[in-house]
């Protein structure tokens, strides 16, 4: 029983003595960690258009900021992370970045339209209402990082006030005028030559039809469907309005051949440069 009693105390004595080894290593560890924890560095924070240098004992990025009474929002840009650990001579830049949406106005052009009458002589050019431009309101969501502007995205737009267009009465004659507000779609300088729907300009088989099968003579004209497709509607300057009805074999390219109702009128014109606005419906 004696025995037994002195090996209890003896284990009793060596376990005593192991938890007293373990705290003080335990001790020791965290003395370490705390010392870790509490080291001094001194960083460098750029912030609001200044920089200021702070020694810290932070153990993030984030902490530092915030105990240096640096508030970061949601969209501001931390360099480093704010995750990070600070470091000696470690510098931190924190950019202020905002959106806004802004809305600028801009003018709506109007267009010139043309329209052609046989009320006023044939080549005789009258504004009959002036054009105005429009405005229309154009949103962006802009992205500013430091009070500058770095992206600015298209978002949505208005109509103001829509433009009037300017009108434009052209005086001109055949059987192809008709009523309605074209626009210019190509302007093309060609060289023209004249034609009547006879013989001495179609030759003897001539039978005063088109190869589109239309009726020869003023106001139809002979073209290269390569530069300017069949059917388009056009206006030749000092001639007038006038539709692309024919193809020639010496008509290639940048030529076209301008009908006449007589061999005379034909021959008056002759050959010369034109102005031709091919229109837009």
């Amino acid at each position: 029983m004696r025995r037994r009693n002195i090996r209890l105390a003896r284990t009793a004595l060596l376990v005593a003595l192991l938890v007293a080894v373990l705290a003080a290593v335990g001790a020791n560890r965290n003395d370490v960690a705390q010392a870790q924890r509490l080291e001094s560095v001194i960083v460098k924070i750029w912030s609001d258009g200044a920089e200021r240098q702070v020694t810290t004992a932070q153990s993030t990025v984030g902490a530092t900021l915030r105990h240096a009474g640096i508030v970061v929002g949601p969209l501001d840009v931390v360099s480093p992370a704010t995750s990070e650990r600070p470091r000696d001579g470690m510098q931190i830049k924190v950019v202020r970045v905002s959106v806004e949406i802004e809305a600028v106005n801009q003018p709506i052009p109007y267009y010139t339209v043309k329209t052609f009458t046989k009320s006023l002589r044939p080549g005789q050019v009258k504004t009959t209402r002036n054009g105005t431009n429009g405005e229309k309101e154009v949103r962006h969501s802009v992205r500013y990082e430091d009070g500058n502007a770095v992206k600015r995205t298209p978002v949505g737009s208005r109509t103001v006030t829509r433009p009037v267009n300017k009108v434009v009465s052209i005086g001109s004659r055949g059987r192809y005028v008709s009523r309605g507000e074209y626009q210019t779609r190509r302007v093309l300088t060609m060289h023209a030559s004249a034609y009547d729907p006879g013989p001495r300009s179609c030759g003897p088989s001539a039978d005063g039809r088109t190869s589109c099968g239309l009726r020869a003579g003023y106001g139809v004209v002979a073209v290269d469907p390569r530069v300017i497709p069949l059917r388009s509607r056009l206006y030749v300057e000092g001639y007038g309005l006038a539709i692309a009805g024919d193809t020639g074999r010496a008509i290639k390219g940048n030529r076209i051949d301008l009908g006449f109702n007589t061999y005379r009128e034909a021959m008056r014109f002759g050959r010369r440069s034109v102005i031709v606005h091919i229109l837009e419906d």
